[in-house]
């Protein structure tokens, strides 16, 4: 008897927990089971769909609030489990639920809808309106409402008021305070002079202001900012009389002669601003900084053919997110169109903000090309870039950068970029030294260039090649451009050297022709993206990784700098950028990884950016279509482009088609089928040729001459349809290709 007490007791003490789970199981079931049933009535079941219908057509839309309050109230439940607690929650919860009732009920006999309430909220919004009103009613359901939130979360609406007060009250006065700044700023910015009570803040003494020194003369090579390309090895300039590759002529080629480009446009300071204009600006943009409470002076300054760079040195404990943050405010100050700040400069305790200049000057090719900074280099690839901001000339050389993404909007200058890099090429370089690839979907800006000797194109013969502008010949000429280069690392394979200017010097030694490099330029990569882009993303992504050390390199140029154009892959592998001015933030991000293009001004301003270094403002060079005519007028008079044809598939022997089984005729229309179906299967050839093993015969035999392939780990067949139209075409021209689908 007493074990069977003492268990009796043990069950006792048992039951206050069993009994607690019960009702929160229960309570929780409740819970989902009413979510349920007012989420979706219609798979509840009839006893679901009745208490949904239920509680909704007396509560309306404040069922939905009874959801969040229950699931309060498990919360609740599960955090204590005193009487207290569940009476606050339960009459908090009413007097919610009756004010959200009457103010839906309100809102929807506004709204012709007075069912939004519920039976409840409705009956109460009535007899409110019927005691005090409407206006009355709709304060009532609020004063209701604000009772049960305070029951509910205790919540201390004095404080809240007041606290929301003084935030307002400390906004306004902000108001205020920043609208006096920008009356001062634009006063202070009109009158074209420091006023002597805003020079106090500026670390500067009160006195005149110390003279500024004026820049030193533009040095000859920026060596600091470029890359090695700008180093010079040896000049170039006694090869710009005559060459040894004879033209189809008769006599040797003569290099363009930089007659034909017109001298330096007007003074070599052109364009740049007084002294009295600087010291105005200076005076200007340290009283600007001085309205702002900055403590800033003016150091420095670089005038430039576009714009002026000046040197801002912060007082200690200013930082430097502070000036930057004026930038819209100084542009405002400086009536410009727009600023660019450096923040800081490199090697340079400054930050430096980029103005605009009253009187843009025009940069010409010839000025650039002269300089020591292009013909002091001994690459047949060094191109002109422009006028840095400090006005000294800037060249590259193509051969290290290895290749170039250009990007910009409409009318930013970027088709006269390239033009000025093609023709700083053909300055320099002979058709048996380097050979354009040209690529112009447009069909109006590389077009000029037809006739030249230095065209190139690997899939087609030299007597009939032409600037490119098919999307889908494009698409075709990148993909030879591909096997071109295969081919040469085969040959250096067997040199075994490991670029083309080691290639060169050992072909010399052995009495060989030596190889020419090849830049291939393409106005508008967008519109090649969109035809065929498989095709040209694959190849421009094999030519960018490995084309290099064998004489190949990319120009690519685009009017739309977006991520399905300048994808991931073209971005990876093209290092060497240059932005021209962009529409927003999010297309200078896409160029340069970082803002800047959309500050610029448009008409060749632009920035270019090396591998390994920040981006450099330049003033791009102007080429008028009249001196790119006199250019290439020339050029076609020195002979017609010349290379050897690249190796095509000859014609399947009768041999390989015996050994098979299969008979020419066959093989070639099983080829055309392939064409025209976009398909390949030994069904589909069965049903053209009615034998299961001449269908397996033509598989085998399409598989081992490459024309299709099965990739690891599929069943499916790929098909190399270019492949297949060059083997027709060029065995078979008689055989019409030009079919829809194909």
């Amino acid at each position: 008897m007493l074990q069977h007490f003492k268990a009796k007791s043990k069950r006792r003490k048992q039951d206050p927990v069993i009994l607690s789970a019960i009702r929160w199981v229960a309570a929780l079931f409740g819970t989902l089971f009413l979510a349920w049933t007012l989420l979706a009535p219609g798979s509840a079941g009839h006893l679901g769909r009745a208490i949904g219908e239920s509680v909704l057509g007396a509560l309306g839309g404040s069922s939905y609030l009874l959801l969040a309050l229950l699931f309060y109230g498990l919360a609740l439940y599960f955090k204590t489990e005193k009487l207290a607690g569940y009476l606050t929650w339960g009459l908090g919860s009413a007097l919610s639920l009756l004010s959200c009732s009457a103010l839906l009920a309100a809102a929807g006999a506004a709204a012709g809808h007075p069912a939004w309430g519920g039976a409840v909220g409705l009956a109460l919004f009535a007899f409110a309106e019927r005691v005090v009103g409407v206006f009355g009613s709709w304060l009532a359901a609020l004063a209701l409402g604000a009772v049960g939130l305070q029951v509910l979360f205790d919540i201390a609406w004095l404080a809240l008021i007041v606290r929301v007060a003084k935030a307002l009250a400390q906004d306004y006065r902000d108001w205020l305070r920043a609208r006096r700044e920008l009356a001062e700023q634009i006063r202070v910015a009109a009158a074209g002079a420091r006023p002597v009570a805003l020079a106090a803040p500026v670390a500067a003494p009160a006195a005149a202001p110390a003279p500024i020194p004026a820049p030193p003369p533009p040095p000859p090579v920026d060596t600091r900012e470029l890359p090695p390309e700008a180093k010079a090895e040896r000049p170039r300039k006694e090869k710009a009389k005559a060459g040894p590759a004879p033209s189809s002529g008769g006599g040797p080629y003569v290099l363009p002669p930089l007659d034909l480009l017109p001298a330096r446009r007007g003074d070599a300071h052109a364009g740049r601003p007084s002294e009295a204009e600087i010291r105005e600006a200076i005076a200007s943009l340290e009283a600007t900084l001085a309205s702002f409470e900055i403590q800033a002076r003016v150091s420095g300054y670089s005038p430039g053919p576009v714009i002026t760079r000046y040197e801002v040195a912060p007082a200690p404990g200013v930082t430097v997110s502070s000036i930057v943050a004026r930038a819209n405010d100084i542009a405002l100050a400086m009536k410009a169109r727009g600023i660019r700040m450096i923040a800081p400069i490199p090697g340079k305790a400054a930050i430096g903000i980029e103005i605009p200049n009253q009187r843009p000057a025009m940069v010409g090719l010839r000025e650039v090309v002269e300089s020591p900074a292009v013909s002091s280099q001994s690459s047949v690839l060094a191109f002109a870039l422009g006028l840095s901001s400090d006005g000294a000339p800037l060249g590259a050389d193509l051969q290290k950068l290895p290749h170039l993404l250009v990007a910009g909007a409409t009318n930013s200058g970027k088709s006269v970029m390239v033009h000025s890099l093609i023709l700083s090429m053909l300055l320099r370089a002979r058709p048996d030294e380097v050979k354009l690839l040209l690529i112009d979907p447009k069909r109006i800006e590389l077009s000029l260039y037809e006739g030249i000797p230095h065209l190139y194109d690997p899939k087609t013969p030299c007597d009939q090649v032409t600037v490119i502008t098919h999307s889908k010949e494009a698409a075709r000429s990148l993909k030879a451009l591909v096997t071109v280069m295969e081919k040469r690392y085969e040959k250096f394979q067997q040199y075994r050297v490991r670029d083309i200017e080691a290639y060169n010097r050992e072909a010399a030694k052995r009495g060989e022709p030596s190889e020419f490099y090849i830049v291939v330029v393409i106005d508008e990569l967008a519109d090649l993206m969109v035809v065929a882009r498989d095709v040209v993303e694959d190849s421009i992504q094999r030519l960018a990784q490995m084309a290099r050390a064998v004489g190949i390199h990319l120009v690519l140029a685009t009017q739309r700098p977006s991520v399905d154009v300048i994808t991931g892959v073209i971005k990876a592998n093209l290092p060497s950028r240059v932005a021209l001015r962009v529409a927003s933030k999010v297309d200078s991000k896409v160029i340069l990884d970082g803002n800047g293009a959309e500050a610029l001004l448009g008409k060749g301003d632009m920035l270019y950016m090396a591998p390994g270094l920040d981006p450099q403002r330049v003033q791009g060079c102007f080429v008028s279509t009249d001196e790119l005519g006199r250019i290439v007028d020339h050029l076609k008079t020195q002979g017609k482009p010349q290379y050897a044809p690249m190796e095509t598939m000859s014609a399947v022997g009768e041999a390989d088609l015996s050994s098979f089984g299969v008979e020419p005729l066959e093989f070639t229309q099983s080829l055309k089928l392939v064409l025209e179906r976009r398909r390949v299967s030994q069904d589909l050839l069965k049903s053209q040729f009615g034998s299961s093993a001449r269908a397996t015969n033509l598989l085998s035999l399409l598989e081992v001459k490459g024309f299709i392939f099965k990739p690891e780990g599929s069943n499916r067949w790929e098909i190399h349809f270019d492949k297949i139209e060059d083997y027709l075409r060029t065995n078979y021209p008689q055989i019409n290709l030009e079919k829809p689908g194909i």
